[in-house]
C-alpha cells in the first residue's frame, strides 16, 4: 500500500526533480504539497511547484504557506545558486494551475487531525510550516506517523560553515521540529560523499527520455546544475561524481529506507550562536549515565547511502 505523503517544499532546482520523485513513485500517495518561503520569495515558490506538478503527469494540490522566517528579518535565500526565479532561468512554461485557498499550516494541521491510515511528512525546505503547525496545533505531534527531512549536516554546512540552508533559513522553526516528539530522520547533506548521487551515465539515460515530461524537467534541471556549480568555481563534473541534490535523496529514503544506513542521536539546533547559528548539533557522545539534557526524542540520522539502491530507485522510478 502506498504511503500517504504530505510534502513541503521552496521549491528551487533541488526541490524540483526531488518533487519529481515522489509525484512518480508508486510507493507514495501524495495527498498535497505545502510551500514555504526559503530558495526563492514564496510567490516563485509556488509558481515553480505549479510547474512542477504539471511534468508531472499527476493531479496533486498546492498550498501557500509562511512568507517569511519565525523571525522575519532573519529571513534568508538561495537565489544565488537556484537563479532569481529559482528554477536556474530554464524556460519552463507557465502553469495554468491554481493554489488552494487554505493556508499551509491550516492544511498541514486538517489532514493531520482527520488522518484515519497513518501519514507521513516529508520537509525538503526551511521548516517554518512545520513549525507554525505544532505551535497552532500540538496534538499533531502524536498524529504523525514519520517526519522525513532534509535538513543540516553532520560535519558541514553550505549557507554557513556550520550550517545547511533549510536549518539556517530558520533555526527558529527547525529546533521547534527537532525538539518534538515526531519520530524523525534526518538526511543531512554529508551522505552525498558517501553514495546518494547520479553520475553522469545515469543523468544520460534521464535525458534520453525527455519523451516523458517528469525526465524532461529533471534532465534540464541536472544540466543546469552542472552550469551553476561551475559557475560558482566548483570543481568540474566528472563522470563518475554528477552529484544529485541531496533533497532528492531526502524523497528515495522516504521511499525506501533501507537504502540508507541510520543512528539515533539527539540533534539539537543552535539559534544564538555568533558562528554557529543554524548549525545541528548532532551529540554523537556515548554516555555511560543517563544524557545530561532532557531529549524530547533522538532523532534517526542518515550517515551513508547504498549509491546502487539509490541509483536504481530514482531511475526505476522516472524511467518505467
Amino acid at each position: 500500500m502506498a504511503k500517504n505523503i504530505i510534502i513541503d517544499c521552496d521549491t528551487g532546482l533541488d526541490d524540483a526533480v526531488a518533487l519529481l520523485l515522489a509525484l512518480r513513485s508508486p510507493a507514495l500517495n501524495v495527498i498535497g504539497i505545502t510551500c514555504v518561503n526559503g530558495n526563492v520569495s514564496l510567490d516563485k515558490v509556488i509558481n515553480n511547484t505549479l510547474r512542477v506538478v504539471d511534468h508531472s503527469g499527476k493531479n496533486v494540490p498546492v498550498y501557500a504557506g509562511a512568507v517569511s522566517a519565525l523571525i522575519p528579518e532573519k529571513s534568508a535565500n538561495a537565489a544565488h545558486v537556484h537563479g532569481s526565479d529559482g528554477l536556474g532561468g530554464i524556460p519552463f512554461p507557465a502553469s495554468t494551475r491554481k493554489i488552494e485557498n487554505e493556508h499551509a499550516a491550516d492544511f498541514i494541521i486538517r489532514v493531520t487531525m482527520e488522518a484515519r491510515q497513518p501519514l507521513e511528512w516529508i520537509t525538503i525546505a526551511p521548516l517554518t510550516n512545520i513549525a507554525l503547525a505544532i505551535q497552532k496545533e500540538p496534538r499533531i505531534i502524536g498524529k504523525v506517523h514519520k517526519l522525513t527531512m532534509m535538513a543540516g549536516g553532520l560535519d558541514s554546512g553550505n549557507s554557513a560553515p556550520m550550517s545547511e540552508f533549510n536549518v539556517f533559513a530558520d533555526p527558529e522553526a527547525a529546533k521547534i521540529v527537532f525538539d518534538s516528539a515526531i519520530p524523525k530522520t534526518m538526511v543531512p547533506l554529508d551522505p552525498l560523499s558517501n553514495g546518494g548521487y547520479l553520475n553522469q551515465k545515469d543523468v544520460a539515460q534521464v535525458q534520453a527520455n525527455s519523451n516523458k515530461p517528469w525526465c524532461d524537467m529533471a534532465g534540464k534541471i541536472f544540466s543546469r546544475e552542472a552550469e551553476i556549480r561551475n559557475e560558482l568555481g566548483r570543481k568540474q563534473f566528472q563522470a563518475d561524481d554528477f552529484v544529485s541534490p541531496p533533497d532528492l535523496l531526502a524523497v528515495a529514503v522516504a521511499i525506501e529506507p533501507n537504502i540508507a544506513n541510520m543512528q539515533e542521536y539527539p540533534v539539537f539546533i543552535e539559534t544564538k550562536g555568533e558562528y554557529t547559528r543554524g548549525m545541528t548539533v548532532v551529540d554523537r557522545r556515548r554516555y555511560s549515565n543517563a544524557q545530561p539534557f532532557p531529549i524530547m526524542g533522538k532523532t534517526k540520522v542518515v550517515l551513508s547511502v547504498d549509491q546502487k539502491k539509490y541509483a536504481s530507485l530514482v531511475l526505476d522510478t522516472w524511467l518505467k
